[in-house]
C-alpha cells in the first residue's frame, strides 16, 4: 500500500474515532485530527484512553461495514472545497456581470450557491480522494 493510500485509510479512521468521541461527550468540545501514513493524532481536551477505546471501536465498526464513519462534515476537505468553489464563483460573477453593483450581486449569489454545493461535493471528494473506509488490513 502506498503512502497516499495509508494516509487516506488513517484519515478515515481518524474521522471515525473523532465522531465516536464527540458522540460520548456531554457538550461540544473543539478538537481536531491530523493523519499521516503511520497513524493519526487527535488534538483536544480528551484522554488517551478515550482516543484508544473510540479508535478500537471505530476500527471494528468500519471493518464490519460502517464505512460512512470515514466521512465527516467537519473535515478540512470540505473547507478547501468550499473556499475553492466560492472563489471561482465570485471571480466568475465579476467576469460575467462587470465590476459594478451587478457584479457584486452576481458574486454574492454565486458564492451562496457555491457554499451550498460545497457540502455534497466535499463529501464526494472525501470519499473518493482524501479518506478511505477500507480498514480491512
Amino acid at each position: 500500500m502506498n503512502i497516499w493510500e495509508k494516509t487516506k485509510r488513517n484519515h478515515g479512521l481518524e474521522h471515525g474515532t473523532i465522531s465516536l468521541i464527540m458522540s460520548r461527550l456531554p457538550h461540544y468540545q473543539g478538537m481536531a485530527g491530523y493523519s499521516i501514513p503511520t497513524g493519526f493524532f487527535v488534538v483536544g481536551d480528551v484522554t488517551t484512553n478515550q482516543v484508544e477505546s473510540c479508535s478500537a471501536e471505530a476500527l471494528s465498526r468500519m471493518q464490519a461495514g460502517e464505512t460512512d464513519l470515514a466521512v465527516s462534515p467537519f473535515c478540512g476537505t470540505n473547507i478547501v472545497v468550499g473556499a475553492g468553489l466560492a472563489t471561482f464563483a465570485i471571480l466568475a460573477g465579476y467576469a460575467t456581470a462587470g465590476r459594478g453593483l451587478a457584479g457584486l450581486n452576481r458574486a454574492f449569489s454565486n458564492a451562496a450557491l457555491a457554499i451550498m454545493a460545497s457540502q455534497p461535493l466535499g463529501r464526494f471528494v472525501q470519499k473518493r480522494y482524501t479518506t478511505s473506509g477500507d480498514v480491512s488490513n
